[in-house]
């Protein structure tokens, strides 16, 4: 008589190992698309209200700059400048990101870092303007940076200096100059709700002649000498590296 088989039965459950798997992956799933809708959400509205915010700051400085009979071209960082316009302006600043360009002013002597006497009463007006707009309204909690950057133009030093020795004087300069214009705003700031705040928040770098600007295709050398003021907002999440300037009035 022949020996019957009987079929192994399955474990009660059957594949209840994978079930239970599936609706773990199921849930983490489930709570990373969640997190991921928030974070995209909580960005986009931060970036919203500081976007808000910068467009404010910017008409706060631009109508308390024009009670001193400043002119103040608002425009696009990227937009062209127009010669005819270009005479006329005192400050360009982006409604967007609220960069300021001081430009077009004899804030320095040609070849000096040292604040002259016309631009000492220019910054005067400006700076404490531009700093109170930024750091005492809404603007403030999105602000990270603002880094006072010098420029010059291309024009060289004399003497045989290779062209990366060159731009490394022009660099030494510019550095110098946005140093200048940071330890004058630290001056004229002393006493606001933010001054000591300022350590913290205020970076200073040198573009040498990396960034001249041009009308009709050709550099402007007395628009290319200039500082400008950039917020870097906590949106953004840019890493900076403040280099500290060796303090040397360097002459062209």
């Amino acid at each position: 008589m022949g020996a019957k088989v009987r079929p192994k039965k399955h474990a009660e459950g059957g594949n209840i190992f994978w079930v239970t798997m599936s609706d773990l992956f199921i849930g983490m799933f489930m709570i990373f698309a969640t997190l991921f809708f928030a974070f995209c959400a909580n960005t986009g509205q931060g970036k919203a209200d500081a976007v808000k915010a910068t467009e404010k700051a910017v008409q706060e400085v631009v109508q308390k700059m024009e009670q001193q009979s400043i002119a103040v071209d608002v425009r696009p960082e990227n937009e062209e400048i127009k010669e005819e316009s270009a005479k006329k302006v005192d400050i360009v600043i982006d409604p967007f990101s609220g960069m300021a360009k001081i430009s077009d002013l004899e804030l320095f002597e040609l070849n000096s870092a040292v604040l002259t006497p016309a631009g000492r009463v220019f910054l005067k007006k400006f700076l404490p303007v531009y700093f109170d707009a930024v750091l005492n309204g809404e603007l403030k909690k999105h602000v990270m940076y603002i880094v006072i950057q010098g420029h010059t133009d291309s024009h060289l030093f004399r003497g045989s200096f290779s062209p990366q020795q060159q731009y490394m004087k022009n660099m030494n300069l510019s550095m110098n100059r946005a140093y200048n214009v940071a330890e004058y705003a630290f001056e004229l700031t002393k006493g606001k709700p933010y001054y000591k705040d300022l350590t913290h928040i205020v970076r200073v770098e040198g573009a040498s002649f990396s960034k001249p600007i041009k009308i009709n295709g050709k550099e402007n050398y007395k628009l290319s000498r200039r500082v400008e003021l950039r917020l870097v907002l906590k949106e953004q999440k840019i890493d900076l590296v403040w280099v500290q300037p060796h303090l040397k009035h360097q002459v062209k």
